[in-house]
């Protein structure tokens, strides 16, 4: 079934509030692969908070139905993330969200929806995330509409660094923890019947083990200096595969993309960072 620009663009949506402890921040640290040793993440005294957190205060999948689409359909496309200032290690975030674009792959290909989030806290703007779902089938409604996402030319030659990371079996049980309960990332049957032989871990979850890997390899685990994270899901990743990061930098920008080691498969791709 094709998306219904009209019914999309036009949806209504309430602003939200998030209100949170400490113990969100070191849940997601740990859900996107921080260990004990990264106390900065994971321990409450000078507490500091994973930019892609922002991510689990804006989630709302409650307007898919409204919206006409089907959960069983869709999977993550892609984030971008500009950072305007760090968030709270405890506190309330105000979301504001609208259906900003939709992309058309075609008649039974994709549609994809542009979901823009606004996230402040404390009266001052922290983030803005633009987050593209990917709906099944969704395609043939006429052409794009709206916001589109930014086109990322990957470097040509070697990367300037590669780094594996390990994620867990558990991950996409912890990670669900966070909010995001879509029976793909938990239950077997319902992955089958969506076409996977196993369920995957969230793309959230796989762009927070990217954004954690930027700050602890480019930014000395700081997060205020990154300025802006985005990232396409090219592929799924299976908990427990092992990540491959391949990184570009030039300046203060840093490229990069990602593949599962054991299938020599795309997961990541047209990742981009600004570093201040």
């Amino acid at each position: 079934m094709p998306l219904d620009p009209h019914r999309l663009l036009n949806l209504d949506l309430p602003v939200r509030r998030y209100s949170y402890e400490d113990r969100e921040p070191m849940l997601y640290a740990l859900a996107v692969g921080a260990s004990a040793t990264d106390l900065g993440f994971v321990y409450e005294r000078d507490l500091k908070v994973i930019p892609s957190f922002v991510q689990v205060a804006g989630y709302d999948d409650s307007w898919l139905g409204a919206g006409g689409v089907d959960l069983q359909h869709v999977v993550h496309g892609s984030l971008d993330i500009e950072f305007f200032d760090c968030f709270d290690a405890t506190g309330v975030a105000e979301i504001r969200t609208r259906i900003a674009g939709l992309s058309d792959k075609g008649e039974g290909r994709g549609g994809i929806v542009h979901q823009l989030m606004e996230i402040s806290q404390r009266g001052r703007p922290v983030a803005n995330s633009l987050s593209s779902l990917f709906v099944r089938g969704a395609g043939g409604f006429g052409g794009d509409r709206g916001r589109q996402p930014d086109a990322v030319v990957m470097p040509e030659g070697p990367p300037h660094a590669v780094v594996e990371v390990s994620t867990a079996a558990n991950q996409a049980a912890l990670f669900r923890l966070l909010g995001d309960r879509n029976p793909l990332h938990i239950d077997p049957a319902f992955a089958k019947a969506a076409g996977f032989e196993t369920p995957i871990l969230h793309g959230a979850a796989t762009f927070g083990v990217a954004c954690l890997t930027v700050l602890k390899t480019f930014c000395d685990g700081e997060p205020s200096r990154m300025k802006r994270f985005a990232a396409r899901f090219s592929g799924p990743v299976f908990p427990g595969e092992t990540l491959v990061f391949s990184f570009w930098q030039t300046a203060n920008e840093i490229r990069f993309r990602a593949s599962a080691k054991e299938r020599n498969a795309p997961v990541l791709d047209g990742g981009r960072t600004t570093i201040g």
